[in-house]
């Protein structure tokens, strides 16, 4: 081949694959869009997990009312279990009644109905109700953050009935999260990786981030804050500087994750140190290129540096909260020796929570897509342990152990000791670290995969995670409209439908699967020929010196 036909064939298979990769990136952010769209239609309203009580905490914060005035259960009850009388206490503690204005009674609107009864359908929601006048409402979620509740809950304020309001602050949650995952999207793109760099954050993005990110409460919002944060702080950690836009975007969605729970600050503070434990060596330099960049760096650093005011800033404001209005649970022993006798329980039910379960912790996806879920991230795992260096093994071993400590932690001295159960979602922010992390050390060692390899990655991983999404909008869909033990293909017998009927939403689904299996039609073409555009282009020919 002339040198002229090697560089058009080389100047072709690299278009080809720029355009690819911008084309996966679109692709990627639009999917998750349309599938937060599909589930703020088509999800029942008020069968988010506690979805009741934090549309009267998003009101009353949308309204300025940020602490409200102290209240108690009028009828508690929670049986004869062990712990019933502190689980009463500690939601007394956490009450708090705000105003409501007119037409926004979650309550007098009925939903949830027919709550934790999966044998039916939800056609209770259709039964007529009254346009409310202007109440008082109690929630046990008043003494939480107020800060982020603000954001849905000044354009719920604004609806005029209580189903309006509560759709409303839906789409506004999830507009957020996709804004979010967009971020931690463009982070974890690598040019010389090609398709393979999404691997990671497709995988962290199960079908229950999206669904927590599409009902009202913070959540959902904690969670899409902690992955895009340490997708943004890996990408630091790349030999490559990063962008200048990474150190914006680090600081205020780190002000937003601590600012959103309790547990925020913990996440923004894990962040930095994931990044530190998988960042590169910067290649040596001259010493007269070293001094050169010692003399300007701190003109480029310091107003880069000064993003991070915001963070501390979100840690100092719930820090101040926690500490003037929070309550805390006392810790006790035997509770934490109870808990840590429940794990092999908790911890297979928090493996299913993490991908999927629905409803109030009550609706399951089918066990296969489980299963294919988990040997998706396991065979990521192992991919990135057999192609990383040691140094990037030892971070990722540490993120299992110290991930796992902290999860135990936080169960049997924290959350535990309220005498609830941990539900995955908890603990979602941490349980994202792994499959981004594998998918960070595969991305930057791409060009030392094997074409075979690389091209089950790109076309797998994308596969799977469009099939187990379609399977999680499906299962939840029809336990609403006809009820578990309904007919699968339950279109003609729907007893409930959502808002224009289950078309439109399905639609939605079907679309934003559709771009996720787009991906891997783009791995496929692209897998053998992402490494085409890292060859060096032959230069000139030399020249004999004269003599």
């Amino acid at each position: 081949m002339t040198l002229r036909g090697f560089r058009g064939s080389q100047r072709g298979r690299v278009g080809l694959v720029s355009c690819g990769s911008r084309l996966v990136r679109i692709l990627v952010v639009a999917g998750f869009t349309l599938l937060l769209s599909a589930w703020v239609g088509s999800n029942a309203p008020g069968f988010g997990p506690d979805e009741p009580a934090n549309f009267v905490k998003e009101v009353g914060a949308g309204t300025g009312q940020w602490t409200g005035s102290p209240g108690r259960l009028a009828h508690p009850a929670f049986g004869t279990q062990p712990g019933a009388a502190e689980r009463i206490d500690w939601i007394n503690r956490n009450s708090r009644v705000f105003e409501l204005p007119t037409g926004l009674d979650p309550g007098a609107a009925g939903f949830p109905c027919d709550l934790f009864r999966n044998w039916l359908s939800a056609r209770c929601l259709h039964r007529p109700h009254s346009h409310p006048p202007a109440t008082r409402a109690l929630t046990y979620v008043g003494t939480y953050e107020p800060y982020v509740y603000a954001i849905p809950g000044t354009a719920m304020a604004r609806a005029h009935s209580a189903l309006a309001a509560l759709y409303t602050g839906r789409a506004v949650s999830a507009l957020l999260v996709a804004g979010l995952l967009a971020v931690a999207v463009t982070a974890a793109w690598e040019d010389r990786a090609g398709p393979i760099s999404q691997v990671g954050v497709l995988l962290a993005v199960s079908p229950m981030v999206l669904f927590m990110g599409s009902v009202l409460g913070t959540n959902g919002i904690e969670i899409a804050g902690a992955l895009a944060l340490y997708t943004v702080a890996l990408r630091m950690g790349r030999e490559a500087a990063a962008p200048r836009w990474t150190w914006l975007a680090a600081g205020v969605i780190a002000a937003l994750l601590a600012l959103s729970r309790a547990t925020g600050p913990a996440w923004v503070v894990l962040a930095p140190l994931l990044g530190i434990a998988f960042a590169q060596r910067v290649p040596h330099q001259p010493s007269d290129e070293r001094h050169r960049l010692r003399r300007r760096s701190p003109r480029r650093i310091r107003p880069r540096m000064a993003w991070l005011l915001l963070p501390a800033a979100g840690i100092a404001a719930t820090a101040a909260w926690e500490r003037a209005v929070q309550p805390h649970p006392n810790t006790r022993w035997e509770v934490a020796v109870a808990g840590l006798r429940r794990l092999p329980v908790d911890t297979h039910a928090w493996t299913r929570q993490w991908v999927g379960v629905f409803g109030w912790a009550s609706i399951p996806m089918p066990t296969y897509a489980y299963r294919l879920w988990w040997i998706a991230v396991i065979v990521l795992v192992l991919v990135a342990f057999a192609v990383a260096s040691w140094r990037a093994r030892l971070g990722l071993a540490a993120v299992l152990v110290a991930g796992a400590a902290l999860a135990v932690a936080l169960d049997v001295l924290v959350l535990r000791q309220t005498r609830f159960p941990v539900y995955g979602r908890y603990l979602l922010p941490l349980a994202v670290a792994l499959p981004l992390a594998a998918g960070e050390i595969v991305t930057r060692r791409a060009a030392t995969l094997r074409t075979a390899t690389r091209g089950v990655l790109q076309i797998t991983v994308p596969l799977i995670v469009a099939a187990t999404h379609l399977v999680a909008l499906w299962a939840d869909a029809r336990r609403f409209a006809v009820g578990v033990g309904g007919p699968v293909w339950f279109l003609p017998h729907a007893q409930w439908a959502p808002p224009g009927g289950w078309l439109p939403w399905l639609a939605l689904t079907v679309a934003g699967t559709t771009c996720l299996v787009a991906c891997a039609i783009i791995g496929a073409l692209t897998a053998g020929r992402t490494a085409l555009v890292h060859l060096p282009a032959p230069g000139p020919p030399r020249r004999r010196p004269v003599r």
